[in-house]
C-alpha cells in the first residue's frame, strides 16, 4: 500500500461526471469517477468551505466520535468488474474494525478525519499513461499544460464505453 493524497476533483465535460484524482508521494495517480454527492463533500472539505448544518460524512464522523471511536486510514485495495473496492479503518475500543465502503465515501471519511488513505500499488499508474486515440493505436499525450480538445475527448469516451477497466490498463501497460 500506498500513502496517497487527494490532488483535486475534477469534471469530465463530455459526461459530467466528477474524478477524484488520487497522487502518491512519488507521483503516481490513480483517477476514480465517483457521484456528484460525494465529489461536493470532497470538495467541501478541500476547500475548507462551512456547511451550516452537518452533511452525511460529517454525520458519521460526528457518530464515530460519539462512540469513541477514531479512523485510522482509508485503503482503496482493488479492482473488480470496474469498481475500486476498499476498507475504512476504524479503532473502537483499542480493537480495530475493518468496513467496506466506497472509496469516495472513504475519501470523504478520511478528509474529514484527518485520516491517511492508502492505495494498493498495482491500482498506482504513472501520470505520463495519460493517452488519447488516435486512430486505431494509443498515443502518448504530455499535454499537462493543456486540455485535450473535444475531437479527443470524444474519440477517447468511444473507447471506454467499450472496454473493460482492466483490458484499459492492460493496453496501456502494453504500450
Amino acid at each position: 500500500m500506498k500513502k496517497v493524497h487527494v490532488e483535486g476533483v475534477v469534471l469530465n465535460v463530455l459526461t459530467s461526471t466528477p474524478i477524484v484524482i488520487l497522487r502518491s508521494e512519488e507521483g503516481k495517480v490513480l483517477p476514480i469517477v465517483i457521484g456528484i454527492f460525494e465529489a461536493q463533500s470532497i470538495l467541501l472539505i478541500l476547500e475548507k468551505a462551512d456547511f451550516p448544518r452537518p452533511l452525511t460524512h460529517d454525520l458519521m464522523k460526528i457518530l464515530i466520535i460519539a462512540l469513541k471511536g477514531e479512523v485510522q486510514c482509508l485503503e482503496i485495495h482493488s479492482l473488480k468488474d470496474n469498481v475500486y473496492y476498499a476498507n475504512i479503518l476504524i479503532k473502537i475500543g483499542g480493537e480495530i474494525k475493518k468496513i467496506d465502503c466506497r472509496p469516495s465515501d472513504g475519501i470523504a471519511l478520511a478528509l474529514r478525519c484527518e485520516a491517511p488513505i492508502f492505495v494498493a500499488e498495482d491500482l498506482l499508474e504513472s501520470p505520463d499513461i495519460i493517452k488519447y486515440y488516435d486512430s486505431k493505436e494509443f498515443i502518448k499525450s504530455n499535454k499537462w499544460d493543456k486540455p485535450i480538445d473535444k475531437k479527443e475527448a470524444e474519440e477517447f469516451r468511444k473507447i471506454i464505453e467499450n472496454i473493460s477497466a482492466k483490458e484499459f490498463w492492460k493496453k496501456i501497460k502494453e504500450e
